[in-house]
């Protein structure tokens, strides 16, 4: 009998439901600090997280070692709430393209080979590195309940960074694929924005700006991604709340939540908490379709759980995305006039709950008749709410982080 069992077994001779979660993986990464190898690092991770329920009250405790004394400290850790329940049993789909055991293959010297042609390309150019990085992660879960439900999973990742300096402008780029990927592009791409932002000029600018996929994921966490929570709905923490079927945004901009989708960086058989992953329109030519819920906040609505109750083994369940999509459009060719920024600094600022900004673009060009004008500094402010309601997403779609979306033309303003 493995500890899984072990610990279902005690909890339910207490008469308790029980739901085991475990998680493990290893990670290894090589960096630079400068143009030198700085550091090659390993890493293990493993931790068990219980959670019981009995006469509607909760409790949960985790461990970092296989000991089945957690359970009886989650026994003791009871709170009470009522809406918590344990997911059922029910088919889910296997998303292809999520685990690679080339990776796990992957030595040492593969990862240093790569990390080093981005270096070189970049020096060839004449630029100087200021950072890098490869990594690798291998990541197992498995969720058990006494429902029925036993599920695992295994997930890969791959990611590459490269950040250099020209003439005191700064480039940036990196990738996360859950399998090993050309990296000549990352570093092509980061040289090409520091070389292009040289000699940038201060403007004030009123048009329309296009924001790169890599900016949008920085931008969208802190003020659209909060609003479709529906915990924070039931908070009264999103202005999305009573607005189902409403028209929220522009009719462009359709909107869905996808952890099923093949060859992604998010998709699962299940969440954290073994609900069926599953495809979620969230906004349909602007209207507010659904929220993301965990099992808590579906019963709270008396909805279905959208398969969001994100964890890790030391957490309780979260309402997060998968793979959140913004769907493609119009395209790049179409627009003549316009400011693209590549990134943004300073979304952490943003507020959440209104959706409120203010960044400084970061590689961004000014693009009138096919010239490209650098732009050395500016401040970008808005609300992401209005700004969505007459956007149009183009169609050079990238995943970055949770985010699968092409840059989007936006209304908006900049102050140098």
């Amino acid at each position: 009998m493995d500890i899984v069992e072990k610990i279902i077994n005690i909890g339910e001779k207490e008469g308790f439901e029980v739901e085991v979660f475990i998680s493990k993986g290893i990670s290894s990464s090589i960096d630079l600090d400068g143009e030198s190898v700085d550091s090659v690092e390993t890493s293990k991770d493993f931790g068990v997280g219980v959670r019981v329920i009995k006469d509607g009250k909760v409790g949960f405790a985790y461990s970092t070692k296989e000991d089945v004394n957690v359970v009886y400290k989650a026994m003791k850790n009871l709170v009470e709430d009522k809406f918590v329940s344990f997911a059922e049993k029910e088919k889910f789909k296997e998303p292809k393209g999520i685990f690679y055991k080339d990776i796990l293959k992957l030595d040492e010297e593969e990862m240093l080979s790569d990390l080093i042609l981005m270096k070189d390309i970049a020096k060839d150019e004449g630029v100087t590195v200021t950072g890098g990085g490869i990594s690798k992660s291998y990541e197992y879960n498995r969720i058990v309940n006494s429902n029925g439900v036993d599920v695992e999973e295994e997930f890969t990742f791959y990611s590459a960074y490269l950040s250099v300096i020209y003439e005191n402008e700064t480039g940036y780029e990196g990738l996360t694929k859950t399998k090993r990927f050309d990296v000549e592009n990352i570093a092509k791409k980061a040289v090409e924005l520091a070389k292009k932002s040289v000699n940038g000029k201060t403007i004030t600018y009123d048009g329309d700006i296009i924001l790169s996929p890599r900016a949008l994921s920085s931008l969208l966490p802190y003020t659209l991604i909060p609003s479709f929570s529906a915990e924070n709905v039931q908070r009264n923490r999103s202005v999305l709340k009573d607005k189902l079927g409403e028209q929220v945004f522009g009719e462009s901009i359709t909107i869905v939540d996808d952890g099923t989708l093949d060859n992604a960086n998010y998709s699962s058989k299940v969440d954290g908490e073994g609900c069926p992953t599953k495809r979620t329109v969230l906004v349909e030519n602007g209207v507010l379709k659904s929220y993301l819920y965990d099992i808590k906040r579906a019963n709270i609505d008396g909805k279905e759980c959208t398969g969001n109750g994100m964890r890790d083994y030391s957490s309780l369940p979260y309402i997060s995305p998968s793979n959140f999509i913004i769907e493609p459009v119009d395209k790049l060719e179409n627009f003549d006039n316009y400011v693209y920024v590549n990134g943004v600094i300073g979304s952490h600022t943003s507020n959440p709950i209104t959706g409120d900004f203010a960044v400084e673009i970061q590689n961004a060009f000014m693009v009138k008749g096919g010239e490209e004008i650098p732009i050395k500094k500016g401040l970008l402010s808005g609300n992401i709410f209005e700004c969505l309601k007459d956007a149009v997403p183009l169609n050079d779609v990238e995943q970055r982080g949770k985010l699968i979306s092409p840059s989007i033309v936006i209304k908006g303003h900049i102050v140098g």
